[in-house]
């Protein structure tokens, strides 16, 4: 019976390497990572809770610049500037997911870090909230017709998109003339209750 023999294996060709046979490759190459895996890995680990660390305890904004201001705003643009970090910030809390649990339990970062962070605005009145909103409309009302006018006459598309616009600007519109007789009303009210104030106190012009 004839030996059947296996073939031999292509040499695979690495960039900066000889050739070499898979089986050597694979073998010096996982060698190579048996010897590092552990530092590699201490090394992650330690790098993700001195982030988590830095972050958290908003450490990152002590750089002051020439003037003494803030250095950095954004996390981003400081791992770029200290570290030249070449990914994102995103990137960066996910390396720093994994830690997280372990700093907020060893108490290096406070207890809610991680948890979703929400802006409290100040509380502002109804006749405010109204014409902030009014101004705001009234700019995207704008906008919008600037844009459809700056779309080429030839635009396949510009009839159906000209169509949506005018059916938000309708809407638009009802909003603002709604907002624009709430504030009339409201101011009216201010007026009238400051009046019957000035006469109770005795403050006419009389």
């Amino acid at each position: 019976m004839a030996e059947t023999l296996t073939p031999p294996a292509e040499a695979v060709a690495i960039v900066g390497e000889v050739e070499k046979n898979p089986a050597e490759l694979l073998k010096e190459h996982e060698q190579i990572v048996k010897r590092n895996i552990k530092r590699f890995l201490d090394s992650g680990h330690s790098i993700a809770r001195s982030l988590n660390i830095i972050y958290y305890n908003d450490l990152w904004k002590l750089h002051k610049d020439e003037k003494g201001k803030r250095k950095y705003t954004n996390f981003n643009v400081y791992l770029v500037e200290e570290f030249g970090w070449d990914k994102t910030a995103a990137r960066a809390r996910q390396i720093m997911k994994s830690d997280l649990p372990l700093a907020i339990e060893s108490g290096t970062v406070p207890a809610n870090s991680g948890a979703a962070r929400t802006r409290s605005a100040p509380e502002i009145t109804a006749l405010r909230a109204a014409k902030i909103t009014y101004k705001q409309l009234d700019k995207v009302l704008d906008a919008m017709q600037d844009r459809i006018s700056n779309v080429e006459k030839g635009d396949p598309d510009k009839e159906e998109l000209t169509a949506i616009f005018s059916r938000a600007g309708d809407s638009l519109d009802e909003a603002l003339n709604s907002l624009a007789t709430f504030i009339e009303n409201v101011e009216t009210e201010v007026e009238n209750g400051n009046d019957d104030e000035d006469e109770e106190n005795g403050d006419s012009d009389e």
